[in-house]
């Protein structure tokens, strides 16, 4: 497989990434063929026990204190960010619909094939809502012009950042930040993320140790010509940052030519594919304070596992 799948930018992002960082960046995975790996690892964590599964029952239970302000809202867009297959906002529109508060359901990723799943996903459930798709990368920049645009038909944005997609990116504070800048002082976000005890981290391995995460995080070597026999994945914890990694150390030299570049991965080599930031508590409230957002409601379920939160920009005065 080549990497046409990507654009001229993502080919150069790639490269960089990997000769200067030793990264992958986990999103090039979501796509093309990659959207259906992750499609089914979504599917299996929402009928088990996983992130997936733990967000939904919690988020099902809090939903109205979530949509609370919302109720004289005469309509809201729904931005899913990353959206995935559309399964994690069903309990948001769901209680919209019994609320009788029009929507119109925006999901926004960077991949086509993720796009195209979630709008499947709303479509089936609710056949007449309005969908208006946004293909984007949000790590690039604040997209405000987007944001201001869908206000023309429904009054409210209701941005929605689910799945604890959050701690797969490496700088917390640029996508915060590119969140913020997009918002208003009449919009919301709601976030999901995953805690964790720290001191049981080793319970959290098996969750990316499977077949089905190797295959995703693995996906973005097809495009560079990566033999699967020249590396052994690897996941491990990551005590300076509070994340678990996936890798890939080299057992033998992979040589690369990939859009116009020639270069070559070592043996011994060990290329970051993925993380997954772990919070506290603590942690989590005090990024979203210092990037700039002020927490409307926060709750998490009693194991205190999981933290859904909703915030809004706020507004400094000098």
């Amino acid at each position: 497989m080549d990497g046409s799948v990507l654009s001229r930018r993502q080919e150069a992002e790639l490269i960089t990434a990997i000769q200067g960082r030793g990264e992958i960046p986990l999103k090039f995975a979501y796509l093309g063929e990659g959207a259906k790996n992750w499609d089914r690892i979504a599917r299996e964590r929402s009928e088990g026990e996983g992130i997936n599964s733990a967000e939904n029952i919690l988020l099902t239970k809090r939903v109205n204190d979530f949509l609370s302000t919302l109720q004289s809202a005469s309509g809201v867009n729904i931005i899913d960010i990353g959206c995935g297959n559309g399964l994690p906002v069903l309990p948001i529109l769901n209680q919209l619909k019994t609320n009788e508060i029009a929507f119109t359901y925006v999901p926004l990723d960077i991949s086509q094939e993720m796009i195209a799943l979630a709008t499947i996903t709303i479509k089936s459930k609710f056949p007449n809502v309005t969908v208006k798709p946004i293909l984007m990368d949000f790590e690039l920049g604040q997209f405000s012009d987007a944001m201001y645009e869908l206000k023309e038909s429904m009054p409210v944005n209701l941005l929605l950042f689910l799945g604890s997609t959050l701690g797969n990116h490496s700088d917390l504070n640029r996508v915060l930040s590119n969140f913020r800048d997009s918002m208003t002082s009449k919009d919301f976000l709601i976030l999901g993320v995953e805690m964790t005890n720290l001191a049981k981290v080793q319970k959290l391995f098996p969750h990316y140790e499977n077949e089905g995460v190797e295959t995703l995080v693995t996906h973005t070597f097809k495009y560079i010509n990566v033999p699967k026999d020249a590396y052994k994945y690897e996941v491990s914890w990551n005590d300076k940052y509070s994340q678990i990694e996936m890798r890939a150390a080299f057992d033998r030299k992979v040589d690369i030519d990939f859009a116009g570049e020639k270069f070559s991965l070592e043996e011994s080599e060990n290329i970051l594919l993925g993380r997954s930031i772990k919070f506290t508590e603590y942690s989590i409230t005090k990024l979203l304070s210092d990037v700039g957002f002020r927490t409307e409601l926060l709750t998490t379920p009693t194991d205190r596992g999981y933290l859904l939160t909703m915030i809004q920009p706020t507004r400094y005065s000098v």
